[in-house]
């Protein structure tokens, strides 16, 4: 899942980038992740209330990225739990098999634990959680093919529902770039041309965001967005 250690990255700078906005903003998109519907980028937070034109959008994906984690750590735990109860049948497990076994037991039973609350130290910690969720997914996907390890543990996540985990998450990622470039476009609209013009680099790198096709290369692109 390349596309999930993706994510996790930009979870990760948004950790990065939330720990220097003001509290009460990460309480209003904490709450705001919590709900189905998130509001549109050019809703709550104004550009009269930010003088930074990267505030409102880093609220933004926080609040859509927050509610793709909570997505990813509920039927993802479930995946691997499911898997995990599987392994632990088999007899004879060597060292490194128990060892994958246990922390696939620690990783899944915390995110299946974890209750999203709507203040800001929750949303931190569900970023937190995806990172490493996707960090033991992403130690899964690098293993050696056709070793007996990978080989295990890969029939035990597909006889759980891994295939149809991964599929959903693909297409989730797919449609939520694509809300980023209609939300993103009408935000920029709605900027002024003194707006405009302070927001140039990010005007540019918005362009060339809905300009890419690949989808590997577009999550590049848009992981480009936390550097500036």
């Amino acid at each position: 899942m390349r596309t999930l250690a993706a994510v996790a990255i930009s979870c990760l700078l948004l950790v990065q980038l939330a720990n220097g906005l003001p509290v009460g903003k990460l309480r209003t998109t904490a709450a705001a992740a919590k709900v189905q519907d998130n509001p549109q980028l050019s809703g709550e937070t104004s550009m009269e209330e930010d003088s930074d034109a990267q505030t409102p959008i880093v609220l933004f994906i926080i609040g859509e990225l927050g509610k793709l984690a909570k997505w990813v750590l509920e039927r993802g735990s479930v995946v691997v739990n499911n898997a995990v109860t599987e392994l632990k049948a088999i007899p004879d497990k060597d060292e490194l098999l128990q060892a994958n076994i246990t922390r696939m037991s620690r990783v899944a039973t915390e995110a299946a634990q974890f209750k999203f609350q709507d203040d800001e130290e929750s949303i931190l910690k569900l970023f937190e959680n995806m990172i490493t969720f996707a960090d033991m997914m992403s130690d899964y996907d690098s293993m050696p093919e056709n070793s007996k390890l990978k080989l295990t543990l890969k029939a035990a996540l597909e006889n759980n529902g891994y295939n149809q985990f991964d599929n959903e998450f693909q297409q989730k990622v797919v449609n939520l770039a694509e809300k980023f470039e209609t939300d993103f476009g009408e935000y920029f609209k709605g900027l002024t041309a003194e707006e405009k013009l302070k927001s140039a680099k990010l005007l540019q790198w918005y362009e060339e965001f809905k300009a890419e096709t690949n989808e590997e290369r577009k999550l590049d692109k848009f992981g480009e967005f936390f550097d500036f």
